[in-house]
């Protein structure tokens, strides 16, 4: 079959095509060729670019079309810079294995050049990237190791995963900042302190918290407490909403308060945390009633500090060994340096 003998005419398919460019949101937008390439491109060599360039791309174009700002405009730049790097990064394994310069089934090969990309890239302390230098020039066999010398590595492979993840909070936030003060200039007079470095102080420094999403609702407690009005935890458990089918279950002759109090405790103890909808509904009753804070930011905090707590538990749970514990404590403590860092990169390209 043809177009010329068997297909629709060129006048119709013009319209047709015509019609298609009328559509809103534009199909040229929807159907990028030069996205579809970079992203096709970014997968050839396996770059973890392809999982990040649509969704960077698909942020700029809602900004155009809505015509509006909001606090992600740092984290969508950042996410870009940190997708090319990678790409970069895996086009030049790639074009060397290929060219048989190195041996793409060889870990040491592939290492040598992550090595200075890691240097460059991240804000990993040397000594980390040592470690596993060291790991992968060694002869000596898997089973020859000691178990402090495998936690070592292992710790040291962490400070790479965390890397990711602290600098996409620390840009998250410095983002929010920003965007506070193109809402209202007198924010520029302010003095800006870093929220979730509070929460991951707490969450290392401690003696009673139970996770990192305790250390949240501790932190938000504290902040209450010390700038509106000092509030106990009962009174904070009780913007907690109770669903109907709950309050005609068999423990309903238990007080309302009661109740509330126990679901926090649970929360506190990592057990039948709530689901995202019941969390903002907490969360923005907390802001309504208690203190004029962004409820949608502090939401964003929460679910951050739910997403540590899984990160941490799979990584532990590869292990089993409470000797990680002051591994994670060293990994996380240094999330000031990441937002002091990216803040005054920030602060210096305005």
């Amino acid at each position: 079959m043809t177009l010329s003998t068997k297909g629709i005419g060129k006048p119709t398919f013009k319209k047709i095509e015509n019609w298609f460019l009328s559509l809103s949101p534009s199909i040229v937008h929807i159907f990028n060729p030069k996205l579809l390439k970079k992203n096709y491109k970014a997968v050839v060599v396996g770059s973890n670019a392809s999982h990040f360039y649509s969704c960077v791309d698909s942020y700029k174009f809602s900004l155009r079309a809505n015509k509006n700002d909001n606090e992600l405009n740092v984290l969508m730049d950042w996410l870009e810079e940190r997708s090319n790097a990678d790409y970069l990064l895996m086009s030049e394994i790639h074009r060397k294995a290929k060219s048989e310069i190195i041996d793409k089934n060889d870990p040491k090969d592939i290492w040598l050049l992550q090595k200075t990309h890691w240097h460059a890239q991240s804000l990993v302390p040397s000594r980390q990237i040592e470690v596993l230098d060291e790991f992968f020039k060694s002869d000596k066999s898997r089973e020859n190791y000691t178990f402090d010398e495998v936690l070592a590595i292992v710790g040291a492979s962490y400070y790479l995963t965390f890397n990711f993840y602290l600098s996409a909070i620390a840009n998250y936030e410095i983002g929010l900042q920003f965007y506070y003060e193109r809402l209202d200039e007198t924010c520029k007079d302010k003095q800006y302190s870093s929220f979730f470095t509070g929460v991951l102080n707490t969450l290392i420094e401690s003696d009673e918290v139970n996770s990192c999403f305790d250390a949240a609702l501790i932190e938000l407690k504290n902040f209450i407490s010390s700038k509106i009005k000092p509030i106990s935890w009962r009174q904070l458990a009780s913007y907690i909403p109770i669903e109907n089918s709950q309050l005609n279950a068999p423990e309903s002759y238990e007080p309302l308060k009661d109740r509330q109090y126990k679901q926090l405790k649970d929360w506190r103890n990592g057990k039948n945390l709530p689901s995202f909808l019941k969390l903002e509904i907490f969360v923005s009753a907390i802001c309504e009633k208690l203190c004029d804070l962004d409820s949608s930011a502090l939401l964003v905090y929460f679910r951050i500090s739910r997403g540590i707590d899984t990160k941490i538990q799979v990584c532990f749970e590869q292990t089993e060994s409470e000797k990680l514990i002051p591994i994670f404590n060293e990994i996380i403590g240094q999330y000031p340096a990441y937002f002091k860092y990216y803040s005054e990169r920030e602060n210096s390209a305005i």
